[in-house]
């Protein structure tokens, strides 16, 4: 978990929480969020208001504007928590010498459960491509898209050096096409529109569960490995399923 701390030294040239927020119980700054995350996401940011986060949180307003000192501050640090708190839970414990195979393998199979389990955190990053967002779009997306933008690059890179992927492959782009299908694929899970798109394009019928999810990552993992694969190539090794 990324502490405000973790978080002032990450984000040095961005707005912050007051200081007073660091001081408070970690279950209520905790609650604060959640409820925020949660707001946002049901109703986008024009739609939401520091009163009713305040009133669902269980905190005088005052007080939520002794912490943050306006709605765009609230909402710029929810989405850097939050994709700070993403990025640790994904990429953190890889291991150093895993190749590009394994962890596009390792990517998805823990961001799949992550997007399940708190659809809210990625409803907001969605949200920031809607009308009227782009003055946090140009303050946020640069910052929590660089970060996997240069990982994937250096590994598709060190994979050309290996002779583990294609020559030909034009880094940068597939790089960019790897992160387009994961960002497409986790708007899938939890948005209507991508959901129907997703079903439609891929013929599935019914409710799309858990297993359903599974089986639909594997295909996903093992499509981008077949992507970066030299002709002729064996199969990568694949890490034991979870």
């Amino acid at each position: 978990m990324v502490s405000v701390t973790d978080l002032s030294v990450i984000y040095k040239d961005s707005a912050m929480p007051r200081a007073t927020f660091s001081t408070l119980p970690e279950e209520k700054r905790e609650r604060i969020l959640r409820v925020a995350a949660n707001l946002f996401a049901e109703r986008g940011f024009h739609r939401t208001d520091m009163e009713a986060v305040a009133r669902r949180a269980g905190v005088a307003k005052g007080s939520l504007y002794n912490y943050f000192r306006n709605k765009d501050e609230l909402f710029l640090y929810l989405c850097r928590n939050g994709i700070e708190r993403f990025r640790q839970a994904v990429w953190a414990d890889i291991p150093s010498r895993s190749d590009i195979y394994q962890q596009v393998e390792h990517i998805f199979r823990r961001q799949v459960p992550l997007i399940l389990d708190h659809p809210q955190n990625f409803q907001i990053y969605l949200n920031l491509s809607s009308s009227g967002m782009k003055r946090f779009a140009n303050r946020y997306s640069r910052e929590g898209e660089e970060f996997a933008a240069k990982r994937l690059k250096a590994l598709l890179n060190e994979g050309i050096h290996q002779g583990i992927v294609r020559e030909d492959l034009d880094i940068p782009f597939t790089a960019f096409l790897i992160n387009s299908l994961s960002i497409m694929f986790m708007a899938s899970l939890i948005s209507g529109h991508f959901q129907i798109r997703f079903k439609e394009y891929l013929a599935i019928a019914g409710r799309l569960n858990r297993k359903t999810v599974e089986i639909y990552t594997e295909r996903l993992i093992k499509f981008i490995h077949q992507l970066l694969r030299p002709m002729n190539a064996k199969a990568p090794r694949r890490s034991a399923p979870p």
